[in-house]
């Protein structure tokens, strides 16, 4: 008997054929839900948007310069919240006209406006004194408001080479912080003269126990110790009332009364924030979520050295920015 040769089926013609198609659809749903950066249409450039608490602060404009200088070849887009009374709908107005490839916060204001608002798009910020309540954030990248711990302290004992033991009142927040410090100050022949704070209502009988075992008061951005404007302007009078100087992270505290504070140089952390939002724009995301600034400042009250009456190394203040008299 002959064999005999049956046509396929049209069933099984279609069959095959979907499951030559079936990789081809996949590639194209993966391709279509993959995000990809915001381009302007017109330049073929990614759009990033500058969001800046208030362009007529010093501080926050030259942060927004040096951003601007380093991150060439984007389309950017900047928003002044200066006098903005409703920024959280200024801002979502703004995301619903078109998308962008990263967002760079200046300031608290610009980052707790933006926040939820875009949470598929990279954050990046700076000038932020708050800036431990978003780095747990998913997809913030940030400057810390403070130098390194290390450097503060080399600074210190430069000004104040007879300064040996520091008093600095913490929280849980920054245990693992005063642990690095804590190293530091070994290194550099100091003492870290420590207690840690669960309540802000016992700072004040605290930091009288504390500063008679101190020479100076050592400033960190823990939220609990600063736990509010008054709780801080509490802790510089008590510390004067003590008649122990203050060390600072920032030159807003001295206007408190702090005697040094170093600073991170605010050009240099635009700059860092730049070099954070290009990489976030090549896909490659730096490993830690916060940076130390990588230049700083330095602020120095004379007068409350001479109040103090604090040994002062001379050639120490050719390195100083801004200088209270």
């Amino acid at each position: 008997m002959e064999a005999v040769e049956r046509p396929l089926t049209r069933g099984a013609t279609a069959m095959k054929a979907c499951r030559l198609l079936l990789p081809l659809i996949w590639l194209w749903v993966v391709s279509a839900c993959t995000p990809t950066p915001a381009i302007d249409q017109q330049s073929g450039l990614a759009k990033v948007l500058v969001i800046n608490s208030n362009q007529s602060i010093p501080r926050y404009q030259t942060a927004e310069t040096g951003f601007k200088s380093t991150l060439r070849r984007t389309r950017m887009v900047s928003v002044d919240l200066g006098d903005d009374q409703q920024p959280t709908e200024t801002l979502q107005d703004l995301l619903n006209q078109e998308p962008y490839a990263v967002i760079y916060c200046i300031g608290a204001k610009a980052l707790g406006s933006i926040e939820y608002l875009a949470p598929d798009t990279p954050v990046v910020y700076s000038s932020v004194l708050s800036w431990r309540r978003f780095q747990h954030q998913p997809g913030y990248f940030g400057i810390s408001s403070e130098v390194a711990p290390a450097a503060q302290l080399a600074w210190f004992k430069y000004f104040f080479p007879a300064i040996q033991r520091i008093g600095v009142m913490y929280s849980d927040t920054n245990s693992a912080l005063l642990e690095d410090a804590r190293h530091a100050a070994e290194a550099l022949s100091l003492t870290l003269v420590t207690t840690r704070v669960h309540d802000p209502a016992d700072i004040p009988p605290q930091q009288a126990g504390l500063m008679q075992q101190a020479d100076a008061l050592w400033v960190l951005p823990d939220p609990v110790v600063l736990n509010s404007e008054a709780d801080t302007y509490r802790l510089f009078a008590q510390a004067e009332q003590l008649g122990k100087p203050v060390f600072a992270y920032n030159s807003f505290f001295m206007g408190l009364g702090a005697t040094l504070s170093i600073n991170p140089d605010l050009l240099t952390s635009g700059r860092q924030a730049a070099l954070i939002a290009r990489r976030l724009l090549q896909r490659t995301p730096p490993e830690s979520k916060v940076q130390f600034p990588a230049g700083s400042s330095i602020s120095l009250n004379l007068r409350k050295v001479n109040q103090y009456q604090l040994q002062l190394n001379r050639d120490a203040l050719q390195q100083v920015n801004e200088l209270l008299e």
